[in-house]
């Protein structure tokens, strides 16, 4: 089974990305990983909190906030931050959208290329409490209804809204 890791640390200030089918050396990941396959659900249903999103874009929501929505998917409140990961993230981009508070974690089953290049890869949506992952959305759809635009990652009062473009609700 192919695992890459991607290493969030705001001590030293870098990423790694350990490319497919390497294996992993840093010992300090062991115990700190976080499994984007895990299909736990603590918040509430990811189903729920896309058919929310599924609405919203439909209705041509002017604004909402991811806060809004998420309870509109009768999602609690434990968490403090949405962040994207795709398929290829670059160190660069994973530096750039890192916020200081996040404490090392590796996670595993990051989002792959698809083989067939007119199909859109599948991308995660993490959601944080605390500096520590929570859940994990994954949206697989060719058009999904949320975009977190130029945005590495969003707050609960992040405003969200429909742009007629792509047909999504989009960070602003």
């Amino acid at each position: 089974m192919s695992v890459v890791v991607a290493i969030i640390s705001t001590v030293l200030g870098s990423v790694a990305c350990v490319p497919e089918g390497t294996e992993r050396t840093d010992t300090a990941c062991t115990s700190q990983t976080f499994d984007l396959n895990n299909h736990a659900e603590p918040l509430g249903s990811s189903k729920a909190l896309i058919q929310a999103f599924d609405d919203a874009a439909d209705r041509k929501l002017d604004v909402t906030t991811m806060a809004e929505t998420a309870g509109r998917a009768n999602w609690s409140f434990g968490w403090d931050r949405v962040f994207y990961l795709g398929p290829a993230m670059t160190d660069e981009y994973l530096k750039s959208v890192s916020a200081a508070d996040l404490r090392l974690v590796c996670f595993l089953g990051l989002p792959q290329r698809s083989s067939n290049s007119d199909l859109r890869a599948p991308h995660a949506t993490v959601f944080m409490a605390d500096g520590k992952p929570v859940q994990a959305v994954w949206w697989k759809a060719q058009d999904p209804s949320l975009s977190l635009g130029p945005h590495g990652f969003v707050q609960p009062d992040t405003p969200i809204r429909y742009d007629p473009e792509s047909g999504t609700m989009r960070a602003d």
